[in-house]
């Protein structure tokens, strides 16, 4: 799992969004070191039988695996 500054993704946006892509994995955003955005790629596929918050909730459980912080529990 990627860490990136919201300052880092708006001087870099396309670099950031190309990562996602390439390496399948997703970026979360942090805001004053907490998690703030998420950047994942999706397929059309992923458009065809998106559930917005099915989908959130799977693809940060996924980001978090075996991270032990339990801040993020309530996912």
């Amino acid at each position: 799992m990627t860490l990136a500054t919201v300052a880092q993704v708006k001087n870099q946006l396309s670099r950031y969004l190309a990562r996602a892509k390439q390496t399948k994995e997703p970026i979360v955003v942090t805001h004053h070191g907490k998690p703030y955005a998420l950047i994942q790629p999706i397929s059309e596929r992923d458009l065809e039988t998106l559930d917005w918050k099915r989908l959130a909730a799977e693809r940060l459980r996924a980001a978090w695996e075996g991270d032990d912080d339990v801040l993020y529990d309530y996912l």
